[in-house]
């Protein structure tokens, strides 16, 4: 009896581990954000996987566009470390295809709200893709992914659009 009583306690301890363990459900921004860099792989509306149509059917544009998805164009790299209450607050900058961004970050873990500060932006000759991403940094409010997908979500109007990134292959991760 003493030992089926024991079995039993090993059974509840085995089954109830990962339960707990579960109930964690912070993300390692640190991990996420810092360590690598970011490149753009598209941008999308909210709860559509597909690069948004910017150009409006203009298909020479789009081809233009998207020649300029190429080394270190739409990147981002983001410095910081875990401060407590504030989360991988540090120092972030980027690149479109002309234009630089660059700022302070903050992300909370808890719920992945993101706040980038702007400290310089400048205006991007691809009046597509590039003005979007450097309007969708300036209007960011929550990240999603891991440290291999990164989507930094931004508001335009009363939609809501995703920059999809991935980390450069050369970053080491």
């Amino acid at each position: 009896m003493k030992k089926i009583k024991i079995y039993i306690q090993l059974l509840l301890v085995a089954l109830l581990t990962p339960v707990l363990s579960a109930c964690e459900q912070e993300d390692d921004v640190v991990d996420i954000f810092t360590g690598k860099t970011w490149y753009m792989t598209y941008i999308a509306v909210e709860g559509q996987n597909k690069m948004y149509d910017f150009w409006q059917g203009n298909e020479d544009a789009r081809i233009q566009s998207f020649k300029t998805i190429t080394g270190d164009n739409y990147t981002l790299t983001f410095d910081g470390a875990d401060l407590g209450n504030s989360i991988g607050g540090g120092t972030f900058s980027g690149r479109a295809t002309s234009a630089s961004i660059s700022g302070k970050w903050n992300a909370n873990g808890e719920n992945r709200e993101l706040q980038l500060t702007i400290d310089k932006a400048g205006t991007d000759t691809d009046k597509y893709l590039g003005k979007a991403f450097i309007d969708g940094l300036k209007s960011a409010f929550k990240y999603g992914g891991d440290n291999k997908n990164l989507y930094i979500y931004y508001k335009e109007g009363q939609t809501v659009k995703f920059i999809s990134f991935a980390p450069q292959r050369n970053s080491g991760n």
